[in-house]
Parts: structure tokens; sequence; C-alpha cells
């Protein structure tokens, strides 16, 4: 995994909790963990936003964009 300028930001209801690591194009799942603030979750609905970068590694052409992100198995966890 390489490291460029913070990009894909997630956010709980409006905070950022972190960033997601810049990665190439390899077919590879990456686990990512982020504290979650006592008291920013609420009762009933509460928003995740993953803010996806134009550029994600920087070496690729200024007029790239990503057609596809997936998530999978976004859970909460009491530590």
């Amino acid at each position: 995994m390489h490291s460029i300028a913070q990009t894909n930001a997630i956010r709980l209801n409006d905070q950022l909790l972190g960033y997601l690591p810049a990665r190439d194009n390899a077919p590879t799942w990456v686990s990512v963990a982020f504290p979650v603030p006592t008291g920013l979750l609420r009762p009933g609905y509460n928003e995740l936003t993953v803010e996806v970068s134009r550029l994600a590694p920087d070496y690729q052409k200024s007029d790239f964009t990503w057609g596809d992100v997936q998530f999978r198995r976004i859970q909460l966890e009491r530590r």
C-alpha cells in the first residue's frame, strides 16, 4: 500500500471519522477501523458518508474517476 494525500473521507453524521487508505488497482479487500466518538451515534437514522476522491492513486490521468467502489461487512463494534 502506498500513501498519498488524504482522500476518500469517511464521515458519520457529518463528522469526519478518518480516511480510507490509498490503494492501487489490486483486487484485494482492505479492512479499516475508525473509532466513533461517544455521543456521535443517535437514536434512529444515522448517515455514513464516503467522499470518494477524484484521483487515487495520484499517478492516474486527471480525467479519470472511479466507476465502482465496493464495501462489505460494515459493522459497529463496542470496544
